[in-house]
């Protein structure tokens, strides 16, 4: 038994009937199949157990994130951290600040709607 990680920049990929997320580890118990993922490039393979961050407290999740040198770690919580230490970096929001009214106009500061002449 193994964890096996992909390491490609495929969303996933199959082989020997196992389906291989990029970058996440996958339990193998065929010890063969073990033996031939470890002699490709593409693969990492660990016996020790890895843990998925989703079992992981927030408390050691900060931990890693403070180890993997990630910014405003104390700050995030539990799916943001999951979100940087997969790569993502802290996820952002992309609703307009509170105070920031959506605006009518055009670019030139007119209604947006009165650049364009009606066609018939």
């Amino acid at each position: 038994m193994a964890y096996i990680t992909y390491r490609g920049e495929n969303t996933s990929l199959m082989l020997y009937g196992i389906r291989f997320p990029a970058k996440i580890p996958v339990l193998v118990e065929q010890g063969e199949v073990v033996k031939k993922l470890q002699e490709r490039a593409d693969f990492d393979v660990q016996e020790e157990k890895v843990y998925p961050l989703e079992d992981l407290t927030l408390v050691q999740l900060k931990d890693k994130a403070k180890a993997a040198g990630i910014k405003g770690f104390s700050n995030m919580n539990t799916q943001d951290l999951i979100t940087a230490l997969r790569g993502g970096g802290k996820p952002t929001d992309n609703t307009p600040p509170a105070g920031d009214q959506p605006k009518p106009e055009g670019a030139d500061g007119k209604n947006a709607d009165a650049n364009n002449t009606p066609t018939a």
